[in-house]
């Protein structure tokens, strides 16, 4: 068979040989101008009715130009390659290289579109500058030395866990943040992601929580509420010790109602809810461990070197006890010397 066009013998499609086939009809084709709008606060870029923070232009052009290429039916595959280059800094020229498959024939076709750069303001942004929130995390704590790292850690989780959460949804962000007396106020921008931090505090510090709600407003004949949580931080954490009837605990563990506490002249180990726990006294770790050298062991007891006073003293080694160094760690007091796990 022969081409109607130009008289070439050979593969015949709709009457045409394979290069007049593809000359005659226009397959591929893409607009001459292409306009892409990104965020001038954040740089974010608007694809779709979306906005995308990881875009870079070269790869949201490809992707802008992927959605606007129109194809003939019979296409059955294509693929663009594209080089940007800059004429000023709202304007570029992109060079496309396209290729695509019409039935078994495959084909090439270059095209230059003018790339055009417009300023807008993403959702997130918007939001942001009109200090948008939903929810109010207030972290109380006291303000003593002691416990001033527990109350800038449990600020700290708040923005660490808010950074993380932002990757997944973008408009999960701080809109803003007050210092209080004995705390911070953190104004969140998702109900949900503030309702999940406040179990974490709780969880994690061993914290009380309390939650309220007030009415801003109506969506859709439902009203519209913002949430407040209340995280306090209690006086005490994992790890401190406390003097309790002239006795030394060290609470080992928290729990959102119990606490676990060690005896530290017996070893054993009692839970007690936290509505239960007597008044107590605080001791500085800093202050009254420290490392002790131990200069003989036997099975009940061990001979160390007191670091205060450079003398040898013997202490009991409570049952259970396993020494993995040839120092331990001690709590001295006016009620003598015991060992830590």
């Amino acid at each position: 068979m022969f081409c109607v066009e130009c008289g070439k013998e050979g593969e015949i499609y709709d009457g045409l040989c394979a290069e007049c086939f593809l000359a005659k009809r226009r397959f591929i084709d893409l607009p001459k101008t292409l306009d892409i709008v990104v965020c001038s606060e954040c740089f974010a870029v608007k694809m779709g009715k979306s906005w995308n923070d990881s875009l870079s232009l070269e790869k949201a052009t490809q992707l802008s130009l992927e959605n606007v290429l129109k194809k003939d039916r019979d296409v059955v595959a294509t693929s663009l390659k594209i080089s940007i280059a800059e004429r000023d800094p709202r304007n570029y020229l992109a060079k496309v290289e396209a290729e695509y498959q019409v039935r078994d024939l495959r084909a090439q076709k270059s095209f230059q579109v003018a790339v055009r750069l417009h300023k807008g303001t993403c959702q997130k942004c918007s939001r942001k500058a009109g200090h948008y929130y939903e929810a109010i995390i207030q972290i109380r704590g006291s303000s003593s030395p002691s416990r001033k790292n527990s109350l800038s850690g449990a600020r700290d989780l708040v923005h660490s866990r808010v950074e993380e959460l932002s990757h997944q949804n973008r408009e999960i962000f701080i809109s803003k943040e007050e210092k209080q007396k004995g705390g911070y106020d953190i104004y969140l921008s998702s109900g949900t992601a503030a309702r999940m931090l406040a179990r974490e505090l709780t969880k994690q510090f061993g914290a009380s929580s309390k939650s309220s709600a007030s009415t801003v407003g109506m969506r859709d004949g439902e009203e519209l509420k913002r949430m407040t949580y209340l995280i306090r931080l209690p006086e005490y954490q994992t790890g401190d010790l406390l003097i309790m009837s002239d006795r030394i605990y060290l609470l080992k563990s928290t729990g959102e109602s119990s606490l676990v506490l060690l005896d530290l002249e017996t070893w054993q180990e009692s839970s007690i809810s936290r509505g239960r726990l007597p008044v107590f006294d605080l001791l500085q770790r800093e202050k009254y461990t420290s490392e002790a050298t131990v200069v003989s062991e036997s099975d009940r007891e061990l001979q160390l070197l007191d670091p205060e006073t450079l003398r040898t003293v013997d202490v009991v080694k409570p049952k259970g006890f396993m020494r993995a160094a040839e120092t331990v760690t001690i709590v001295k007091t006016k009620n003598g010397i015991f060992l830590l796990p």
